[in-house]
This record gives structure tokens, sequence and C-alpha cells, in this order.
């Protein structure tokens, strides 16, 4: 009887975990780039910690599919309109985020249409996917944000930092196999 080739041990075959944090927004719209401004400041504190990727994903909503579909953790931070106070963050897991509807409009695609763009193409279980956002305050033009959604930055950020170690906790892969940016 003819044997296969040996297969590698099973640690081997395992796909590499593929962290990301991707910051969504449109830095001309006041609060609304606050995901934007939010990578911005872990990037230039050096607050990432190493193997996990940092992408600024601005307003390019399904032209983002490709960069993001291999990722097995995925954390996004963006402006979320809850009618919560301004400056409010909020936290959304994988099981709160699958049933959000993709928009019929193909002009104001934004990340409900990625988790359906994922949907389609097989890619969007298997992923821990968590939405941190901020309520905004105020999103018409403009390329601060307002005081109150500032004042809120410090708190994503210490959210966003909590949350990548948990998942770090989580990983069994050395951190030499998580994908580096």
């Amino acid at each position: 009887m003819t044997q296969g080739p040996a297969q590698p041990p099973a640690s081997e075959t395992t796909q590499p975990h593929r962290v990301v944090v991707l910051g969504l927004g449109n830095l001309i719209r006041c609060d609304d780039g606050v995901g934007i401004h939010a990578i911005q400041r872990l990037l230039s504190d050096k607050l990432i910690p190493a193997g996990v990727e940092v992408m600024d994903g601005g307003t390019l909503g399904l032209q983002l599919l490709p960069a993001i579909e291999d990722a097995t953790h995925i954390l996004v931070l963006d402006a979320v309109d809850t009618g919560a106070a301004p400056g409010t963050i909020v936290r959304y897991a994988m099981s709160e985020l699958e049933p959000l509807p993709g928009s019929p409009s193909v002009h104001q695609i934004g990340f409900a249409d990625m988790l359906e763009g994922l949907r389609w193409m097989n890619k969007f279980f298997n992923k821990a996917i968590v939405l941190l956002g901020v309520q905004p305050e105020q999103t018409g033009w403009g390329e601060n944000l307002s005081p109150t959604v500032e004042a809120a930055l410090p708190a994503l950020i210490q959210a966003t930092l909590e949350e990548l170690q948990e998942w770090q906790a989580t990983i069994e892969t050395p951190a030499s196999a998580l994908h580096i940016a």
C-alpha cells in the first residue's frame, strides 16, 4: 500500500493570524474622521503592538475588501451614529454586526457594505470582527474633531488597546507568525 506525502505537523498547516486595525472615516467631515484620527494617534505614539497591521481605510468602502479578506481579526474604528450622547464610545462584536444589512446606495458604501462583501466572498465567517465607534457631534465640513469627540479620543484609543490585548491573549500563534505591516 502506498502512502501519500508526509503531512506537516498541525502547527505548520495552521494559517497564521493576521490582526488589522482599520480606521474609517472622512477627515474633511469633522467627527466622521475620528477613526482616522485614532489610528494616526496610535501610530504617532507608537502604541500598536508588534505584529498588528494598521490601515487607513478612509472612505474606500468595498475597495478595502482585498486588503482585509484574509485577516483573521479586524478591529474597526469609526464614527457611529447610535443616537447616544456625542463622544459616547460603543462596541459591537461579531454577533451584533452580522445582521447589519448592506446599503442600498452605491454612493454611500460603508462598513455594513464591507461586511456584506465579505459574506458574498465567503470570507465573513471564521473572523473576529469588532467595531469600536464614537458617537459624532458634528459631521459637517471641517478638518477638526469637535471638542467633545476630541475629548473621547483617549477612551477610544484605550478601548482599542484593550481589545488588542484580549485578542493577543487568545491567539496562541507566536508573534513572528502574525502579519507585520
